[in-house]
């Protein structure tokens, strides 16, 4: 495999986990809503929130807190993604310029939600990680 197939690999592997981890509290949200109240709900977010990953196999001070895995998976889709552009080439369009957009709206999101939960938003952020999945997949065409 050459490097640049291996990016394009990492870059797709990673897009899935930020799927994966927005998905994750958009599913958390909605059961703890349909069980408790408003304020017990957000309570118990931020208490996930202040989960650290993973949970087993590695020292306590090495987890990550799960919002701080969601900045690794997003500095690590980063630097592939400028793999990508360093070995493949730099895409031109419309679709490419509304990507970029869409990362940075990601970015300021994450920022919002990294301190405390913000039930509000966490739909939000996983409409504009799908919404970047679908516009990626247009980049290349």
């Amino acid at each position: 495999m050459d490097l640049y197939r291996f990016s394009v690999f990492a870059h797709i592997f990673l897009s899935i986990l930020l799927v994966g981890m927005a998905l994750f509290w958009i599913i958390m949200h909605a059961a703890l809503g349909r069980r408790f109240d408003a304020a017990e709900t957000i309570r118990l977010l931020n208490v996930a929130q202040g989960a650290r990953w993973p949970h087993v196999a590695i020292p306590h001070a090495w987890r990550l807190p799960l919002p701080w895995l969601g900045w690794a998976i997003i500095l690590a889709l980063f630097g592939s993604g400028i793999l990508n552009l360093v070995v493949g080439g730099v895409p031109q369009g419309p679709w490419w310029w509304a990507k970029l957009a869409l990362v940075v709206a990601i970015a300021a999101l994450q920022f919002l939600m990294t301190r405390r939960a913000r039930p509000g938003l966490y739909r939000a952020w996983f409409v504009l990680v799908l919404a970047t999945v679908v516009v990626a997949g247009w980049v290349i065409r």
